[in-house]
């Protein structure tokens, strides 16, 4: 990890465990197909969602698909040392585990009493309904945590090949690229403003933050996604590449869906919100609304964060002025 010569609280680093991580979710989200063709053959990646169907199942009913995993990172810091990352989240207990991996806001001791018995899940599920998309998945992951990460790590082995290691190496050039532009910006801007215009929002949780660490990624599937606690980390990718034909016809398809748009609508009106603000507007459950709050961030339309015991979504408006941006140039005759 570098120190951001700028800030003496700034650093910046790539991630072996993040790009892992990242590679694991999109392959199981929704049985994408292979987006890392460049890596893995077509049957390769079959292969592993074949034998690890329990954690493609499981990680398609978290929140943020498992982006949960690098939670873990905040505290022990092995953003590239897979073993110690590994060591370190099987050495904790099975509360810790749970506290730490839906971002320490959740009561421990609730926890404790969830992991005990089927009716405090239950209660648990009902006051935290955005921790899984279904009860039968939460109670899966508590009851087979072990397997869970059994599968995990299993996974993340198997993923960490020589291609993969090549095609690493070969990303650093375009991340340690992005390394001036950090420390220029932070001449003239605090960190916190930074991530905000990486991110395109106002942040709720303002810190305050001991340190702030910048993790550039060519691999990840997401614009970027923020854990904080004593700290902050601010993961980005770093493909940059405008839409094609095809990403706009997948978001017109996003966000043609009733309850989406009408999602939408409430969050540019009256954001942030939470999940039960939005279900409550709407007459609908927290686990429908955090389905299609899913499909959103997929998209790059909304932005999640978490506030003490409640999460508040956002419009991504860095994501939706681009996309607004490319639909009127595809569609604006300079004739008229």
């Amino acid at each position: 990890m570098k120190e951001i010569s700028s800030r003496n609280n700034c650093y910046f680093t790539h991630s072996i465990v993040v790009d892992l991580v990242s590679i694991l979710i999109n392959i199981f989200y929704n049985n994408n197909s292979n987006k890392y063709s460049d890596i893995y053959t077509e049957d390769y990646i079959k292969s592993i969602q074949k034998n690890y169907r329990f954690l493609g199942e499981i990680t398609n009913s978290l929140p943020f698909n498992g982006y949960g995993m690098l939670e873990f990172l905040l505290l022990n810091k092995n953003f590239n040392n897979l073993e110690a990352y590994k060591s370190y989240v099987l050495s904790l207990k099975d509360e810790d585990f749970f506290y730490t991996f839906y971002g320490q806001y959740i009561d421990k001791e609730f926890l404790k009493l969830a992991l005990q018995d089927d009716e405090n899940l239950n209660k648990l599920y009902s006051e935290y309904g955005d921790i899984s998309t279904n009860y039968l998945a939460l109670k899966g992951l508590f009851s087979n945590k072990d397997l869970f990460l059994q599968e995990f790590f299993s996974c993340l082995d198997g993923l960490y090949t020589e291609e993969f290691i090549s095609y690493y190496e070969e990303t650093m050039i375009k991340i340690y690229d992005e390394l001036p532009g950090l420390e220029s910006s932070l001449l003239t801007i605090e960190p916190l403003e930074l991530s905000q215009k990486i991110m395109g929002k106002t942040f709720r949780n303002r810190g305050p933050y001991e340190d702030f660490i910048f993790i550039p990624s060519c691999l990840i599937n997401i614009k970027a996604i923020r854990f904080f606690g004593k700290d902050q980390i601010l993961i980005y990718s770093l493909n940059h590449k405008d839409f094609t034909k095809k990403d706009i016809i997948n978001i017109l398809k996003t966000i043609s869906d009733e309850t989406r748009f009408e999602i939408i609508e409430l969050l540019s009106k009256e954001a942030p919100m939470t999940g039960k603000d939005l279900a409550s507007k709407l007459g609908l459950s927290t686990p429908t609304i955090s389905h299609h709050i899913d499909k959103l961030k997929e998209a790059g339309f909304t932005n999640e964060e978490r506030v003490k015991n409640s999460k508040y979504y956002s419009i991504n408006y860095n994501s939706m002025d681009k996309f607004i941006n490319n639909l009127s140039s595809r569609f604006k005759n300079d004739k008229h």
